[in-house]
């Protein structure tokens, strides 16, 4: 099978590039494979080494998805890194992999951010109609708030993919709730610790000589990118009351800071502060400051539905980890992680998880055990891999048609009354729940425009 890979690859600052590196040398080994990156990234000599390497261009003249069985789409919420995909998922599509349903900010980064308001307007009213569109201007006509929650904006992809690869129940059950006919296969995300410096048997000690820390530190870990999302005002303030009784707590903050978020709020300037912020680090010290923490954070809301790669190393190398009992954390089994609810009790008990993990060692050694064994038996990276080409298969085969949208997803003449009456009605089946499968009222609907020469055109 001919498989068209497209992605962001190392040495691009982006998980999802160290995501697909770790599995494209199995994949490799079943599949005829070649890799389609944007214009001017970079590649490493190893995966250029692995397969070709096409630019959007060469690939196109070579004959695009015409060229090859399946074209798949690793697809994050980062225009950065993912935006040359959308018009080549238009033009060929294919598998799309979708990490999170949150794509919100991949469209405003496509629109919005080069100045394109129409485009991010009409963005809005394909997937979500009249109430799209009214959100989408109060926002670029009047600058009133928006929340990208509620309209994560995943539609589009979904109606032009053949098929889509999940982590998560979470995510795959969003999807179904606004494209019930979408054809998904859920895939664990893979564990992979091959970029650990001394392997599996690192030692906590040496980890934390080479990050400057104390042996006898109790070191809480939060690791990649800080986007205040992740709650760290919540455990910056439960580390404060933890410090008073055990004044060695230290939170260590391992990962690149969003330049749009403000965190000297809580970080605070002194070295008493209890708070280590390394920046960004290559994957290797990653892994390395997770080996050195005693327990790890992992905090999520709102979430997208994102599984953290993150989360997937903290367990594999066998930390105990907190993580919000929600989205995709809330699927790890308990026992494997400690789960903390998103209500008013959060600061509380995370103080207390936090004070009992410090006093009692055994039990934050059985958890870590737990989850190491967890990630060994379901998250194999072997399995991903094979999983994957399985799906690949499946989707390629089928001979099943992509969707086509009706009103309100396609735009409506204005030109006419007749359309732009049933243009509305169709926005209102919609909003009431309707689609194209209900041929019952389909059918009582279309008799009664006829009877009311709708179904004839007309103008104003």
């Amino acid at each position: 099978m001919r498989v068209a890979w497209f992605s962001p690859l190392p040495p691009a600052a982006s998980g999802i590039a160290d995501y697909s590196a770790e599995l494209l040398p199995l994949i490799a080994e079943q599949v005829d494979l070649q890799l389609v990156t944007a214009d001017g990234a970079e590649v490493t000599p190893a995966l250029r080494d692995l397969a070709p390497v096409s630019t959007l261009d060469s690939f196109a003249r070579r004959g695009g998805g015409g060229a090859v069985d399946v074209c798949l789409y690793q697809l994050g919420n980062n225009a950065d890194f993912h935006a040359y995909m959308m018009p080549s998922l238009q033009r060929w599509p294919g598998v799309v992999v979708l990490h999170e349903f949150m794509l919100h900010h991949l469209i405003q980064g496509m629109t919005l951010a080069r100045g394109d308001t129409a485009g991010y307007v009409e963005a809005m009213r394909y997937a979500y109609g009249d109430m799209g569109v009214a959100a989408a201007r109060r926002l670029v006509q009047h600058g009133l708030p928006l929340d990208v929650w509620a309209f994560p904006l995943f539609e589009r992809v979904v109606d032009a993919s053949r098929g889509l690869i999940v982590h998560s129940e979470a995510v795959r059950r969003r999807v179904l709730q606004s494209r019930p006919s979408a054809r998904i296969e859920k895939i664990p995300h893979h564990l992979s610790l091959s970029g650990l410096p001394g392997g599996e048997a690192a030692s906590k000690a040496s980890a934390r000589r080479a990050l400057g820390l104390a042996e006898d530190d109790f070191v809480v870990g939060s690791f990649g990118l800080v986007t205040p999302h992740k709650r760290l005002e919540v455990v910056r303030r439960a580390l404060a009351r933890l410090r008073r009784r055990r004044p060695e707590a230290i939170l260590l903050v391992a990962g690149e800071i969003s330049p749009y978020y403000d965190t000297s709020r809580w970080i605070g300037s002194a070295a008493d502060s209890g708070v280590v912020v390394t920046g960004r680090l290559s994957l290797p010290d990653l892994l390395q400051a997770m080996v050195a923490c005693d327990v790890a954070v992992n905090l999520r809301h709102p979430t997208g539905g994102e599984t953290s790669g993150t989360l997937m190393r903290l367990l594999g190398i066998g930390r105990p980890v907190i993580v919000s009992n929600a989205g995709a954390f809330a699927e790890i089994p308990d026992g494997c992680c400690i789960h903390l609810p998103l209500d008013l009790r959060e600061e509380d008990l995370l103080v207390a998880y936090l004070t009992r993990l410090a006093e009692d060692p055994s039990l934050a050694g059985a958890i870590g055990s737990c989850a190491r064994e967890y990630m060994r038996d379901h998250h194999a990276l072997t399995d991903s891999a094979r999983l994957y080409v399985q799906a690949l298969h499946r989707f390629a085969e089928s001979a099943e048609e992509l969707f086509q949208p009706g009103p309100p997803l396609l735009p409506v003449p204005t030109g006419d009354l007749s359309s732009r009456l049933l243009g509305e009605l169709g926005f209102e089946i919609a909003d009431l729940g309707g689609d194209e499968r209900d041929r019952d009222l389909l059918g009582a609907l279309a008799s009664a425009a006829t009877e009311l020469d709708l179904d004839a055109g007309g103008s104003d």
